[in-house]
């Protein structure tokens, strides 16, 4: 079923039109998601539900930086380990590959920190490196867009591999102004 979510969201992004949306240089942006967690089998976590929100600047119409914050409760999946909290925070890069259409694919990369809180035993904080793929399709004008995102996770010194997919809204706000045209003075 992933795979095929996975398929279908990049196979979208490959027949991007045309469209009076953009990502705007100069924009801030509010994304809130929804998701799974999916954890490596021998952490004995079972996939769970995630929500965050991610806030972002974008320095060209190409380039942008998100500041990212996810949270998962994961249910054991066995008696060798408990149910647990799970946080993440990561500072991404992200580079839009069309920026000036409709539906704006982009790819992702970024380091952070995991934080994981077991109901039993002692709490952790481990380096989180990460990086994905995801899409944005405009749905009004350039001021919000659906996204959908895919990241892997590499927890270290482990290194543990996690994956994480979500979707969201992204709300782009404080966009650029257009170029004002040259004054022409009438005689």
């Amino acid at each position: 079923m992933l795979k095929k979510s996975i398929y279908l969201a990049l196979s979208i992004c490959c027949f991007a039109l045309p469209a009076a949306a953009a990502n705007l240089s100069g924009a801030l942006s509010l994304t809130p998601f929804l998701g799974h967690h999916i954890f490596e089998g021998n952490q004995a976590l079972e996939t769970s539900t995630l929500k965050g929100i991610g806030l972002g600047y974008n320095f060209t119409d190409k380039w942008s930086i998100e500041g990212v914050y996810s949270k998962a409760d994961a249910d054991s999946e066995n008696r060798s380990t408990t149910d647990t909290k799970v946080e993440t925070y990561h500072l991404d890069l992200l580079y839009h590959l069309w920026p000036e259409k409709k539906i704006v694919p982009y790819v992702a990369v970024g380091l952070g920190a995991i934080y994981s809180s077991p109901d039993v035993g002692a709490d952790r904080d481990h380096l989180l490196v990460n990086y994905g793929v995801g899409c944005k399709v405009f749905i009004l004008d350039d001021l919000i867009a659906l996204r959908a995102d895919v990241r892997h996770l590499i927890d270290l010194p482990e290194p543990d591999n996690n994956l994480q997919y979500s979707v969201g809204l992204t709300f782009q706000l404080g966009k650029a102004k257009p170029a004002s045209e040259p004054v022409t003075e009438l005689n």
